[in-house]
């Protein structure tokens, strides 16, 4: 019995397409599309990226891109996960023993917090040193205190001036990229070598990487399923829904290529 995978090898075949061509034009890794036409998918990346080089690989041969997707959703291949089920809830014998255990516990609790102030309370006071008994003064020194002529006040110093307000912090040069996903996609993204950004995001979610001088996205699904601002400056659409893009490298000198064209300036301003 023929699989969908030799099914699309047939479709592709009878095209006259070869692997390396439509790897290069999908920018689809060549060994996931082989991987895909021998039904080995345990050598591809699971989840929504599966599905967009199934629906990338229909697309580039001109096949129906839902029609091929729903077949392999009847083989099993792409069944979601089940979700995990509910813990029971406990039983209202478990949840007023766990109740009366709790208040059992905080009673210790304040009970020997309580004991240890009183202990340092005690000490405290039995240790305190007693005040010394007042000495009066004599009928001399109260003379010499009441003839005394008033000493002139001491002026006071002048404060100190300000310290000088710190210099402005130098301009930032590197790389700041702030992504913003309108769809689930796949992506990963190293910065400076170090790997930044990973996983499967879903709409609505937000990340970002920042670098001295270099931004790789190593591997990218569904290029169209998101926004970026480039050093706060809005960036140009990196390509088309479901489309898989591998090694976007972003650095000092052609960064200015992935932001929006902001058109001629006007030469009266």
């Amino acid at each position: 019995m023929t699989t969908l995978g030799q099914e699309l090898k047939k479709q592709r075949e009878s095209r006259n397409i070869s692997i390396d061509e439509m790897a290069s034009s999908t920018k689809i890794v060549g060994r996931y599309l082989e991987a895909l036409e021998a039904d080995r998918f345990d050598a591809m990346p699971g989840g929504f990226f599966v599905k967009g080089i199934i629906r990338t690989y229909a697309k580039y041969i001109g096949l129906d891109e839902a029609e091929v997707l729903a077949r392999y959703r009847e083989t099993g291949v792409l069944d979601e996960p089940a979700k995990p089920r509910p813990a029971p809830a406990r039983s209202e014998t478990a949840r007023a023993l766990a109740g009366k255990s709790k208040l059992l516990i905080w009673a210790y609790i304040a009970t020997g917090i309580l004991l240890f102030l009183i202990a340092v309370t005690f000490l405290w006071r039995a240790q305190r040193p007693k005040p010394a008994r007042a000495v009066q003064p004599s009928a001399e020194v109260l003379k010499q205190t009441q003839t005394a002529p008033p000493q002139a006040e001491p002026k006071p110093e002048p404060a100190p001036a300000a310290p000088a307000k710190e210099t402005a912090r130098e301009e930032w040069k590197g790389l700041t990229l702030d992504l913003s996903f309108q769809e689930e996609t796949w992506i990963q993204v190293y910065a400076d070598g170090a790997l930044k950004v990973s996983g499967l995001f879903p709409a609505g979610q937000k990340a970002r990487a920042v670098a001295e001088k270099e931004i790789l996205i190593g591997v990218l699904g569904n290029a169209g399923g998101l926004t970026f601002l480039l050093n706060g400056k809005p960036g140009k659409s990196l390509g088309r829904t479901g489309e898989v893009l591998n090694n976007i490298r972003i650095t000092l000198d052609n960064q200015k290529e992935y932001l929006q064209d902001r058109g001629p300036t006007d030469p009266s301003n």
